[in-house]
């Protein structure tokens, strides 16, 4: 059966197969090679930066000609500018582990180049294109179908957060952010949003939508770190009492289908997008085995004696780049891409509501979040507030005002 609705109705809600029961790459995948569907671009995630976002979106075709390639313990590969395409030749070459290895820069970054900060990147404002700086949309058929649509959202810098009023410690060179939306018989059910390593995964009607198409939910790239959330405002993460966070506003309104390098991935085989499937491709690369690297796109951490380096107790001030999309677990089953260390149970139940955030920012919400606002010491409301959260009483209050 085949449904054109925005939502299914309640009655099937209940009866959606959980995709845990069924192996990853059923043979009954009904998507062909380089297929997009339309529906997977109908419901596109737009993506709010932050107002005063200091690293907007880039060209990973212009980002890599600022590159040589070296392993980690400093021998170089390819002593000159790199492109796309010598990534996926080097991708294929047996005798070159690709993992161990980082696009180093060519040039001084410290005093924050056009390549690394993108500032002319900014989305037009009436309609959400940003030109020279594609997404990457993979589709992958999971069988049985779900159908999960990774967009990839690539930044040339991660300038990391301050704890304490210190730092910024944790930036690195090159920055890979993505959201995930799960669709079941071409109906959205799940988005995941990334965030450090981790991230937030919610039931898809429960997130806010755009004004113009109620069909697109509305995330929010955090300034610097660009982790993504779904609420605006403060968000405390790894660190207890607030100390380490990340801030979100409605700064301009990015439509990364506007502008994307579309391809199709079955678990083994890559495959750009085919014509039937973006008639209107403003450009395409006619390769796509770059996204076969599984290297850092950016410079190994800095060596403790480099004068650019700094220490804390809490992480270094400049550290590794990241490595691609096809790193990033595209065959998992639970919507979430890894578990966190505190996270022994390997638990990602997507929610029913937002989680509002926190701060001067913050927008007016009743939500199971604020419910434990008043309580002091600030632990003891971290610990309510996780002790309930995704609980019954959390189903009570989203049922009753979310």
């Amino acid at each position: 059966m085949n449904y054109v609705h925005n939502e299914l109705p309640n009655w099937q809600l209940k009866e959606l197969p959980p995709i845990k029961k069924f192996p990853i790459m059923q043979t009954d995948r009904t998507l062909k090679k380089g297929e997009i569907p339309k529906y997977v671009l109908d419901h596109n995630p737009l993506v709010h930066l932050y107002t005063e976002e200091e690293y907007l979106p880039y060209d990973i075709e212009d980002y890599v000609k600022h590159f040589h390639l070296q392993f980690r313990n400093q021998s170089i590969i390819q002593n000159s500018s790199l492109s796309l395409q010598e990534l996926g030749e080097y991708s294929h070459n047996s005798s070159i582990d690709t993992s161990e290895t980082f696009l180093t820069c060519d040039f001084e970054f410290k005093d924050d180049p056009e390549w690394l900060t993108g500032k002319r990147n900014k989305p037009n404002l009436s309609t959400g294109l940003i030109k020279d700086a594609p997404s990457v949309l993979i589709v992958v058929d999971k069988g049985n179908g779900w159908v999960d649509a990774y967009w990839f959202y690539f930044y040339s810098f991660n300038l990391g957060p301050f704890v304490m009023g210190g730092g910024p410690y944790g930036n690195h060179i090159g920055d890979w952010e993505h959201s995930l939306t799960r669709f079941f018989h071409g109906v959205p059910i799940f988005v995941w949003m990334s965030a450090h390593g981790g991230g937030g995964g919610y039931h898809y009607k429960a997130l806010e939508k755009s004004d113009v198409d109620s069909r697109k939910p509305i995330i929010f790239s955090a300034r610097g770190t660009h982790a993504n959330y779904a609420s605006v405002g403060q968000h405390s993460h790894d660190l207890p009492f607030g100390m380490l966070s990340d801030f979100t506003d409605r700064g301009p309104l990015w439509d990364p289908s506007k502008n994307y390098l579309g391809y199709t991935w079955d678990g083994s085989n890559l495959t750009p997008v085919n014509k039937e499937s973006k008639p209107d491709n403003q450009r395409e690369l006619e390769y796509g085995d770059w996204l076969l690297y599984k290297g850092h796109w950016g410079d190994d951490k800095l060596d403790p004696k480099d004068p650019r380096q700094r220490w804390s107790p809490f992480e270094w001030k400049y550290i590794e780049g990241p490595t691609g999309p096809l790193t990033k677990h595209l065959n998992r089953v639970k919507l979430c891409q890894r578990s966190k260390w505190w996270n022994f149970w390997h638990g990602c139940p997507p929610k029913n509501f937002i989680k509002v955030g926190e701060g001067v920012e913050k927008e007016a919400g009743v939500v199971c979040a604020n419910l434990f606002g008043w309580v002091r010491p600030a632990l003891l409301r971290d610990f309510l507030e996780n002790l309930t959260w995704g609980g019954g009483l959390c189903y009570i209050m989203n049922w009753r005002w979310g």
